[in-house]
């Protein structure tokens, strides 16, 4: 059995598979390599050897409930009553991921600013007018055109959706929200802090303006502080609420998250 187990990923390393597919075609291969064992005990039985016959039973037990729980991590949403691999994974220091919770594939896009140690990075207050708006929801349906937008909802299952929803009212379908390949911070004649983002500085737009940065109004943080963007991440759009049984599916506004990087300026 452990034979074929290795023929067959020697095979799926000529192809790119995620984690979830192998594990399904290794679930396949490992069931009919049990019963194939129960084959085994059962001969060793009509020949009259009743030890070996009688161990690779016990191995057969064992080898089925371990398969009958890939069944159910790979191929539904639902947890096992008999669970051990919790247990087993406490005893070996490990981590299991909860059942329908897998992280599927998504497009990694690295922050346009570079990297900021979290302790100097504070979340921003943004308003954003109807014209800001309409370059939000543009800058969505570019994302979406070029398969840049999740709508698997982080792969939660239901239950995980649901604990969102009662902090939050809802849950997007790009949860956490898709980082945009571009963005910046631009001084509009006005004197206000805009954001201008796109898919590249070529198209970029004033997609929101800052209105807090922290507990501080945008004027006091940008008179004691250094400013960068740090992230710059948009969400919304269709999303789950919770109904009377069901989640139902609704569409919210798209709208921007942000974090701005900041330092002591010297002068101060």
């Amino acid at each position: 059995m452990f034979s074929l187990l290795d023929i067959v990923n020697s095979y799926l390393g000529y192809f790119t598979t995620n984690t979830r597919t192998k594990g399904k075609i290794y679930t396949v291969v490992a069931m009919a390599g049990v019963w194939y064992i129960l084959y085994l005990s059962l001969r060793f039985f009509q020949n009259g050897r009743w030890l070996r016959g009688s161990l690779l039973v016990a191995v057969f037990l064992v080898l089925l409930y371990f398969s009958i729980l890939n069944v159910f991590y790979f191929f539904t949403t639902k947890a096992m009553k008999w669970d051990v691999s919790r247990l087993l994974a406490k005893v070996l220091g490990t981590t299991i991921p909860v059942a329908g919770e897998a992280t599927a594939t998504r497009p990694v896009i690295m922050p346009a600013n570079g990297l900021y140690d979290r302790k100097d990075v504070l979340k921003a207050e943004v308003q954003m007018s109807a014209q800001q708006q309409q370059a939000i929801d543009n800058l969505a349906q570019q994302l979406e055109e070029m398969n840049m937008w999740a709508h698997d909802y982080h792969n939660l299952s239901k239950k995980g959706q649901r604990q969102i929803i009662a902090q939050d009212g809802c849950i997007h379908d790009n949860h956490p929200g898709t980082l945009l390949p571009y963005f910046d911070l631009q001084e509009m004649a006005d004197g206000s802090l805009d954001i201008v983002a796109g898919l590249n500085q070529l198209q970029a737009q004033d997609i929101a303006t800052i209105a807090k940065i922290g507990l501080l109004p945008v004027k006091q943080a940008q008179k004691d502080y250094q400013l960068s963007l740090a992230s710059v991440v948009i969400t919304g759009g269709k999303s789950h609420v919770q109904g009377r049984r069901e989640l139902v599916e609704v569409v919210k506004p798209h709208y921007v998250k942000v974090e701005v990087a900041y330092a002591q300026r010297e002068n101060v």
